[in-house]
Protein backbone atom coordinates (compact mmCIF):
# COMPACT_ATOMS: atom_id res chain seq x y z
CA UNK A 1 0.00 0.00 0.00
CA UNK A 2 1.47 3.36 -1.02
CA UNK A 3 -0.43 5.54 1.44
CA UNK A 4 -2.27 5.45 4.72
CA UNK A 5 -5.85 6.64 5.02
CA UNK A 6 -5.37 9.47 7.49
CA UNK A 7 -7.83 12.32 7.63
CA UNK A 8 -6.46 15.39 9.37
CA UNK A 9 -9.15 17.01 11.44
CA UNK A 10 -9.00 20.77 11.00
CA UNK A 11 -11.57 23.44 10.24
CA UNK A 12 -11.32 24.75 6.65
CA UNK A 13 -8.82 22.14 5.46
CA UNK A 14 -9.25 21.63 1.72
CA UNK A 15 -6.34 19.39 0.67
CA UNK A 16 -5.81 16.35 2.87
CA UNK A 17 -2.09 15.52 3.09
CA UNK A 18 -0.47 12.51 1.50
CA UNK A 19 0.80 10.11 4.18
CA UNK A 20 2.96 7.24 2.95
CA UNK A 21 2.08 3.70 4.00
CA UNK A 22 5.42 3.34 5.83
CA UNK A 23 5.47 6.89 7.17
CA UNK A 24 7.23 6.93 10.55
CA UNK A 25 9.73 4.51 12.04
CA UNK A 26 9.01 1.95 9.28
CA UNK A 27 10.09 4.34 6.53
CA UNK A 28 13.37 4.01 4.66
CA UNK A 29 14.55 7.02 6.70
CA UNK A 30 13.48 5.45 10.04
CA UNK A 31 11.66 8.66 11.04
CA UNK A 32 8.51 10.55 9.97
CA UNK A 33 9.37 13.28 7.44
CA UNK A 34 6.90 15.94 6.29
CA UNK A 35 7.52 17.76 2.99
CA UNK A 36 5.64 21.04 2.61
CA UNK A 37 4.84 22.84 -0.63
CA UNK A 38 3.28 26.26 -0.96
CA UNK A 39 0.10 25.86 -3.00
CA UNK A 40 -1.92 24.14 -5.70
CA UNK A 41 -3.25 25.84 -8.79
CA UNK A 42 -6.27 24.88 -10.82
CA UNK A 43 -10.06 24.82 -10.52
CA UNK A 44 -11.98 23.18 -7.70
CA UNK A 45 -13.69 19.90 -8.55
CA UNK A 46 -15.81 19.99 -5.41
CA UNK A 47 -15.00 19.38 -1.75
CA UNK A 48 -14.74 15.58 -1.94
CA UNK A 49 -12.47 15.57 -5.00
CA UNK A 50 -10.38 18.45 -3.65
CA UNK A 51 -9.75 16.60 -0.39
CA UNK A 52 -8.15 13.69 -2.29
CA UNK A 53 -6.26 15.84 -4.80
CA UNK A 54 -2.80 15.48 -3.20
CA UNK A 55 -3.27 11.72 -2.86
CA UNK A 56 -4.31 11.30 -6.49
CA UNK A 57 -1.48 13.56 -7.64
CA UNK A 58 1.25 11.55 -5.92
CA UNK A 59 -0.25 8.24 -7.05
CA UNK A 60 0.07 9.56 -10.61
CA UNK A 61 3.70 10.51 -9.92
CA UNK A 62 4.44 7.00 -8.64
CA UNK A 63 2.93 5.20 -11.63
CA UNK A 64 4.37 7.82 -14.05
CA UNK A 65 0.99 8.70 -15.55
CA UNK A 66 1.96 12.32 -14.80
CA UNK A 67 5.36 13.95 -14.37
CA UNK A 68 6.55 17.21 -12.83
CA UNK A 69 10.01 18.51 -11.95
CA UNK A 70 8.84 19.47 -8.46
CA UNK A 71 8.26 15.86 -7.45
CA UNK A 72 11.14 14.23 -9.33
CA UNK A 73 13.60 16.78 -7.88
CA UNK A 74 12.32 16.27 -4.34
CA UNK A 75 12.87 12.52 -4.79
CA UNK A 76 16.42 13.15 -6.01
CA UNK A 77 17.11 15.41 -3.03
CA UNK A 78 16.67 12.43 -0.70
CA UNK A 79 17.67 9.51 -2.95
CA UNK A 80 20.54 9.13 -5.41
CA UNK A 81 18.50 7.17 -7.93
CA UNK A 82 14.77 7.82 -7.86
CA UNK A 83 13.65 7.33 -11.46
CA UNK A 84 12.20 3.83 -11.36
CA UNK A 85 8.65 3.07 -10.27
CA UNK A 86 9.98 0.96 -7.39
CA UNK A 87 12.15 3.81 -6.08
CA UNK A 88 9.32 6.33 -6.45
CA UNK A 89 7.00 4.00 -4.55
CA UNK A 90 9.65 3.44 -1.87
CA UNK A 91 10.22 7.17 -1.40
CA UNK A 92 6.61 8.36 -1.36
CA UNK A 93 5.60 5.46 0.89
CA UNK A 94 8.11 6.81 3.43
CA UNK A 95 7.10 10.48 3.66
CA UNK A 96 4.13 12.77 4.12
CA UNK A 97 3.43 15.72 1.85
CA UNK A 98 1.07 18.67 2.13
CA UNK A 99 0.48 22.08 0.61
CA UNK A 100 0.53 24.96 3.08
CA UNK A 101 -2.08 27.14 1.34
CA UNK A 102 -5.57 25.66 1.52
CA UNK A 103 -7.09 27.45 -1.47
CA UNK A 104 -6.80 26.97 -5.23
CA UNK A 105 -4.68 29.54 -7.03
CA UNK A 106 -5.85 30.33 -10.58
CA UNK A 107 -2.54 29.65 -12.37
CA UNK A 108 1.22 29.30 -11.80
CA UNK A 109 3.08 32.42 -10.74
CA UNK A 110 0.16 33.86 -8.75
CA UNK A 111 0.98 34.58 -5.11
CA UNK A 112 -1.41 33.68 -2.29
CA UNK A 113 -3.34 36.56 -0.74
CA UNK A 114 -2.81 37.69 2.83
CA UNK A 115 -6.16 36.14 3.75
CA UNK A 116 -4.98 32.79 2.34
CA UNK A 117 -1.78 32.90 4.42
CA UNK A 118 -3.76 33.79 7.53
CA UNK A 119 -6.29 31.01 6.95
CA UNK A 120 -3.55 28.42 6.37
CA UNK A 121 -1.64 28.94 9.64
CA UNK A 122 -4.01 27.14 12.07
CA UNK A 123 -4.64 24.36 9.54
CA UNK A 124 -0.93 23.71 9.17
CA UNK A 125 -0.61 23.66 12.95
CA UNK A 126 -3.23 20.90 13.08
CA UNK A 127 -1.48 18.95 10.30
CA UNK A 128 1.83 19.00 12.18
CA UNK A 129 0.26 18.09 15.51
CA UNK A 130 -1.63 15.13 14.05
CA UNK A 131 1.12 13.77 11.77
CA UNK A 132 3.80 14.44 14.39
CA UNK A 133 6.86 14.51 12.08
CA UNK A 134 10.43 14.49 13.38
CA UNK A 135 11.60 16.84 10.65
CA UNK A 136 9.91 19.16 8.16
CA UNK A 137 11.34 20.31 4.84
CA UNK A 138 9.71 23.34 3.21
CA UNK A 139 10.10 23.55 -0.56
CA UNK A 140 10.67 27.27 -0.77
CA UNK A 141 12.13 30.04 1.35
CA UNK A 142 8.94 32.09 1.22
CA UNK A 143 6.60 29.41 2.56
CA UNK A 144 9.15 28.53 5.26
CA UNK A 145 9.27 32.09 6.56
CA UNK A 146 5.52 32.56 6.25
CA UNK A 147 4.85 29.36 8.18
CA UNK A 148 7.36 30.34 10.86
CA UNK A 149 5.79 33.77 11.23
CA UNK A 150 2.28 32.32 11.21
CA UNK A 151 3.17 30.06 14.13
CA UNK A 152 5.11 32.80 15.96
CA UNK A 153 8.34 30.78 15.88
CA UNK A 154 11.76 32.34 16.16
CA UNK A 155 14.97 31.08 14.56
CA UNK A 156 16.31 28.02 16.32
CA UNK A 157 19.67 28.03 18.00
CA UNK A 158 21.32 24.63 17.82
CA UNK A 159 20.91 23.06 21.25
CA UNK A 160 20.94 19.74 23.05
CA UNK A 161 17.62 18.67 21.51
CA UNK A 162 19.33 17.98 18.19
CA UNK A 163 22.68 16.53 17.17
CA UNK A 164 25.49 18.81 18.41
CA UNK A 165 27.15 18.60 14.99
CA UNK A 166 24.04 19.80 13.13
CA UNK A 167 25.04 22.27 10.44
CA UNK A 168 22.69 23.76 7.87
CA UNK A 169 23.33 26.72 5.54
CA UNK A 170 19.66 27.69 5.80
CA UNK A 171 17.80 28.89 8.88
CA UNK A 172 16.06 26.28 11.03
CA UNK A 173 13.13 26.40 13.42
CA UNK A 174 11.46 24.01 15.82
CA UNK A 175 7.80 23.30 15.06
CA UNK A 176 5.92 21.18 17.58
CA UNK A 177 9.19 19.45 18.45
CA UNK A 178 10.18 18.84 14.80
CA UNK A 179 13.31 20.30 13.23
CA UNK A 180 12.33 22.33 10.17
CA UNK A 181 14.25 24.03 7.37
CA UNK A 182 13.88 24.82 3.66
CA UNK A 183 15.31 24.25 0.19
CA UNK A 184 14.88 26.33 -2.94
CA UNK A 185 11.78 25.45 -4.94
CA UNK A 186 12.46 22.02 -6.52
CA UNK A 187 10.86 22.92 -9.86
CA UNK A 188 13.63 25.48 -10.35
CA UNK A 189 16.47 22.99 -9.81
CA UNK A 190 18.96 22.87 -12.66
CA UNK A 191 21.71 20.27 -12.69
CA UNK A 192 23.70 18.38 -10.10
CA UNK A 193 24.75 21.53 -8.24
CA UNK A 194 21.20 22.25 -7.16
CA UNK A 195 20.75 18.70 -5.87
CA UNK A 196 23.95 18.99 -3.87
CA UNK A 197 22.83 22.27 -2.31
CA UNK A 198 19.45 20.77 -1.42
CA UNK A 199 21.06 17.64 0.02
CA UNK A 200 23.29 19.78 2.25
CA UNK A 201 20.05 20.88 3.90
CA UNK A 202 18.01 17.66 3.79
CA UNK A 203 20.62 15.14 4.94
CA UNK A 204 21.69 16.97 8.15
CA UNK A 205 18.02 17.59 8.91
CA UNK A 206 17.23 13.86 8.79
CA UNK A 207 20.38 12.84 10.64
CA UNK A 208 19.99 15.42 13.42
CA UNK A 209 16.70 13.93 14.61
CA UNK A 210 17.87 10.32 14.52
CA UNK A 211 16.95 9.41 10.96
CA UNK A 212 18.99 7.62 8.33
CA UNK A 213 19.93 9.71 5.27
CA UNK A 214 20.21 7.71 2.04
CA UNK A 215 22.86 9.90 0.40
Amino acid sequence: MNSQVIQVKSENILFQPWVGGQYGCESIFKIPILIVGESNWGVSEGAERDSTFTHRLIESIIDASWKHNFFSNIQSTFMEKANSEDSRKEFWSSVAHCEYIQDWLPRPGISPTEDMWKKAAPIFKDVVEQLNPKCILFTGKGVFHRASAGLSISNLAVDEIFAPTYQNPHSSVKINGALASWVYHPAAFGGLGHYKRARVVANPLVKAVGGTPLI
